[in-house]
């Protein structure tokens, strides 16, 4: 399995009630100043045009509060809305994350950053990029092929918001454009994330191009 499928914190969040979610269904609601504790970016893809020039998505999520924030980010093809890919995000306060979803060499898409925020697994694995994958939908009967990746959309759950003064806060907050992430002296990881988490604040905004 690739290793960027990251579930483990998301789970024991949500367990946790973390994620905020109630059995009534007036609890979700529509900000209209953009703001929220989930995101869903409609479209994204990598297809060619018309005279075979591939797309670039540029995706961006913006953290507006001043506390850090972990969030999944999850990535879903379009056919049959199966998952592609995950990872965990850490946001610092007041903090923006931007990537790349670009044609990969295997014939679907992937994504690269430039970004030095705090990801499980780590950051140095997006930098170099990572292909998206098709574990989740093989079988299903829309076709096997890595072709299913080059579209769809993708969403960005807050999961738990961290007081400054928590290990997690701050080892994810950037000092002089860098966080310390897993290269700390109590480095970033599933657990001290769990453990340190605060409840959820929302804040969050973004936008794909």
């Amino acid at each position: 399995m690739n290793s960027f499928q990251r579930k483990s914190l998301y789970a024991a969040l949500a367990g946790a009630g973390a994620l905020g979610v109630t059995a009534t269904a007036d609890a979700v609601s529509v900000n209209p100043n953009g703001l929220g504790q989930v995101l869903i970016y409609p479209y994204y893809t990598v297809n060619a045009d018309a005279a075979g020039n591939a797309y670039n998505s540029l995706l961006s999520v913006v953290n507006t509060d001043s506390s850090a924030k972990a969030v999944k980010v999850r990535f879903l093809e379009g056919r049959n809305s199966r998952e592609v890919l995950d990872f965990n995000l850490f946001l610092s306060k007041f903090d923006v994350w931007t990537a790349g979803i670009v044609p990969s060499t295997t014939g679907g898409a992937r994504i690269i950053t430039t970004d030095n925020s705090c990801t499980i697994p780590a950051n140095s694995a997006l930098k170099a990029g990572v292909n998206f994958v098709n574990f989740g939908y093989v079988g299903d009967g829309g076709g096997d092929g890595l072709d299913r990746t080059k579209e769809g959309y993708v969403e960005i759950i807050l999961m738990a918001s961290y007081t400054s003064t928590n290990c997690t806060s701050i080892v994810v907050t950037h000092v002089n454009g860098t966080p310390l992430c897993q290269t700390a002296k109590h480095p970033l990881s599933d657990t001290s994330a769990k453990n340190d988490a605060s409840g959820t604040t929302g804040g969050l905004f973004g936008g794909m191009t």
